[in-house]
This record gives C-alpha cells, structure tokens and sequence, in this order.
C-alpha cells in the first residue's frame, strides 16, 4: 500500500496540468502558476505548447512527449524528477492522460514514490456530457474507437448494452461513417454530438443518428458523441436463456454472455447461473 500526501513535503513532484481545449481563456490561475514554477515541462506539441505559453509569459524549457516517444521519454522525465527538478505534462489540449500521453508517466512516477498532482482544468468529454441533457449520475468514457469500421461496429456493438451514457471522442472524416453504424444499431436511440467546444463556432446536435446524419456533411473540427445508455431506452422482452444465448451469438464467451444477460436483467451472475444451469439438472 502506498499513502501520497502530496503537500506535505518539499520533495520534487510530477504535475499533471490541464490547458485549454479551445479558448485560452479557460487556463486556471493555479496552472499558469505551476507551468511557471516548475523546472521543465513535458508536451504533446511543442509548437502548439509554445503559443500557450507565450500567450501567458511562461518560459519554461518545453520537451517533447508525445504517443510515439512515450515509453522512451518517460526514463528521461522520471531521471529529472530523481535528480530534483519539479516537471510538469501538458498536452495539446485538455488533461493528460485521457485519450493523450501521459498515464505511462504517471504509474512510472508513482511506482519510484514520486507525487503525482494533477492541476484539473477543461475537459471536452465532460463538457459536451454536462450539456447533453442525458443522465450524468453514470458514464462510460471510451475516447476513441477503433479507426477500422468492422471494429469499430463490433466495439459499439457491445458498447450499446451499456446502462451508462457513453462518452466518446470522433474524428470529423470518420463521423458520418460512426452515424450510419450507429443508425443501424441503435436508430431510435438520442445521441448529442458537440463540436468546436468552447470556441467560436462551438454547436451541439441533439436527436437521433439518422437525423444528425443528414446534416453531418456540415460538421467540421472536433468532435464529442454522447450516446444513450440502454436504461429506459431498450425494454427487455427476451427471457434469460434467450438473452444468454443472444450474446453467445455475438462472439461473447459463456462467462461474458452470462455476465451481460445478469447486468440487463439486473440480478447477480450467480443467481442467473442457477436458473440457467443447476435449477435444471
């Protein structure tokens, strides 16, 4: 078991510090203070990093550290820490760690006993789910599915039995391909796609897959899917051998198709075992 105190010490620290995800503006006071403060930071970008920090006078020596470096440069961040130095990450865009570099720094930092403080800021996920107007009490955050269509129908597929609201990240030369999966998948399901959040041209698109399809060729820059969670959308009308066996057909195992069948019924895998199974032998 490891206990962080996190500032009740002097002892150098790795800060996880989120910047804006489109107007400067929305950079905390705290952030700009640490970037400052700190001895080197470590960004996805360095150009886009560099018009972030001369926007707010900030100096500090950038390094690269982005996806294809990240395993490589992460020994080099954790060595300055060791040797003293305060280092900050920052991506283009948002908090680090959530569909950007930084997780590989964080478990390294925390399994050397390094603290790790996180300075929260902008978020596009939350954001766009706070403003959807679909259940927020539970969420699933996916970012971003796989770039091949077959997977990525196959990981909606089984995204789509889901309860929880989906969160999701989507490229704007893969969206209308996501809407005609999704308009097959689920066609009466509410999704809300926001984009552009908190720029100039920041719009939200509330309705089905079908009807956001067809303005889709209008839809441009970054892009945040919310989906529908299964809740109140979808009545269950199979009985439980028929749902059990219609997620075996899905390429589920026995225990995953065993497990889903339980989560929709809403009763315990165990309890759903022994009706299938040991209440008829």
């Amino acid at each position: 078991m490891k206990r962080q105190k996190s500032f009740n010490n002097d002892l150098p620290k790795l800060y996880i510090v989120a910047t804006p995800i489109g107007n400067l503006r929305d950079m905390t006071y705290r952030a700009v203070d640490v970037l400052k403060s700190v001895d080197i930071i470590f960004c996805e970008d360095t150009r886009t990093s560099q018009s972030l920090l001369k926007h707010y006078d900030i100096d500090t020596p950038l390094h690269s550290y982005h996806l294809f470096n990240e395993n490589e440069i992460t020994k080099k961040l954790i060595d300055k820490i060791k040797a003293g130095q305060n280092v900050a990450v920052i991506s283009d865009a948002g908090l680090p760690c959530i569909s950007d570099p930084g997780w590989v720094a964080v478990k390294e930092a925390i399994e050397e006993d390094i603290d790790v403080v996180v300075i929260p800021g902008a978020s596009a996920g939350i954001s766009a789910l706070v403003a959807s107007g679909l259940p927020t009490y539970k969420y699933l955050f996916v970012g971003f599915l796989n770039s091949k269509k077959a997977k990525r129908k196959t990981e909606l597929k089984e995204l789509l039995l889901s309860k929880e609201t989906i969160v999701m990240y989507e490229s704007p030369h893969r969206i209308e391909e996501t809407l005609k999966i999704l308009s097959e998948l689920c066609p009466d399901r509410c999704i809300v796609l926001a984009r552009e959040l908190t720029k100039k041209f920041e719009e939200y698109y509330r309705g089905t897959p079908q009807e956001i399809l067809e303005v889709v060729d209008t839809i441009k820059g970054e892009i945040v899917l919310i989906i529908e969670g299964k809740v109140g959308q979808e009545e269950i009308n199979e009985t439980p051998q028929e749902l059990y066996e219609k997620y075996l057909k899905m390429d589920m195992t026995k225990n995953e198709a065993l497990k889903q069948a339980a989560k929709d019924l809403g009763i315990s895998k165990n309890d759903l075992y022994k009706e299938l199974f040991e209440n008829k032998k």
